[in-house]
């Protein structure tokens, strides 16, 4: 994401989307009321013609609705001026793909929209997660929010205890999955988690390996208790990946749902749920605020509540619900919030 103007006092935000991520993100930030500006293309007739041809225009609209959908971000709504072919007050959408500018501008921008904004614009960690054993591999890459399962590999079931050459040859396939995708993407950092001692096991390996190149730079290993997404999570939460995920949304949004957790197994400052929640928000006792993307999607007033605990000097962090992290929260309800008191 690139910010291209910041003109808050009009509240005005241009921002130039530059990965599906970026679209996601918008589609979290732009809101009903909203007025948004943007080039989209129109098939329109020209006089007689039969044929419609297409046009470019740049249309300023009154939002409506916003959907992420198809790999492009369509905001709907009204004109609020006319252009050339288009009225006043026509329904129109805009249609933003990655490298696409786009205009917001809001009555009032709220900290938690600009934060979001600021987080998008920053060099985000590039990595490959890989947990396997010995006949088991999964492996993801880490997104701007969460992470995605690429693809699982299947080794042959060893034989025997002490037979090495099957787990030998399946480390093999790993390294070349890790090398083809090490050329084509470029990551950082390629993290290896496995139970036991597999890992360095597949580490020997990939030394031993004279092309590996600088592959073996990228490698840092991390222990897990199995081959799983479960496992994923597992390793965003390692204390040893601290360093190397600290750009790394998911992992932050796992440690504050794991905070919220502990603070519930010890009956401690925490709410949960919506009527709790809005009782602290209302009581001024909100440090963190945690709320779910589909919350905030399907809740209408879940914009008013975190507007009022940013006006308390509270925090708000907004949880990606397609991961462990936000999936938990889901089934809390949605929102909780981790108190500066207890309020009951």
């Amino acid at each position: 994401m690139k910010i291209l103007k910041k003109e808050l006092k009009h509240g005005k935000v241009v921002v130039q989307a530059q990965s599906l991520d970026d679209l996601w993100c918008l589609s979290q930030t732009v809101s009903k009321g909203d007025t948004v500006a943007g080039k989209t293309t129109r098939k329109v007739k020209l006089g007689s013609a039969e044929e419609a041809v297409k046009k470019t225009y740049f249309l300023t609209i009154a939002t409506e609705d916003v959907k992420f959908e198809e790999q492009a971000l369509r905001i709907s709504g009204k004109t609020t001026e006319p252009n050339e072919d288009i009225p006043k007050g026509a329904h129109h959408t805009i249609t933003i793909e990655p490298g696409d500018a786009l205009t917001v501008i809001k009555e009032r921008w709220q900290k938690y929209q600009l934060d979001r904004l600021d987080q998008a614009t920053q060099e985000q960690l590039k990595a490959l997660i890989v947990v396997f054993d010995r006949e088991t591999a999964l492996i993801a890459r880490l997104k701007t929010r969460g992470y995605e399962v690429i693809t699982e590999l299947k080794g042959k079931v060893r034989r025997k205890d002490y037979d090495t050459s099957t787990a030998t040859n399946f480390y093999k396939e790993i390294i070349a999955y890790a090398k083809d995708y090490d050329e084509r993407n470029k990551p950082d950092k390629i993290i290896l988690a496995s139970p036991a001692f597999w890992k360095e096991e597949l580490l020997n390996e990939l030394k031993s390996d004279p092309k590996a190149g600088t592959l073996k730079n990228k490698i840092v290993l991390a222990t897990c208790s199995s081959v799983s997404e479960n496992a994923i999570d597992e390793v965003l939460k390692r204390p040893e990946m601290d360093t190397v995920l600290a750009t790394a949304m998911a992992a932050k949004e796992m440690k504050l749902v794991d905070e919220m957790m502990t603070e519930i197994a010890r009956d401690g400052k925490v709410a949960y749920g919506l009527k709790e929640v809005e009782g602290a928000i209302e009581a001024a006792a909100v440090e963190k605020l945690l709320i779910s993307d589909v919350t905030v999607y399907k809740n209408q007033s879940s914009e008013q509540l975190m507007k009022k605990v940013e006006d308390t000097g509270g925090k708000v962090f907004i949880i990606n619900s397609e991961n462990a992290a936000g999936q938990k929260l889901d089934a809390l309800g949605g929102m909780a919030a981790l108190l500066r008191y207890r309020t009951s």
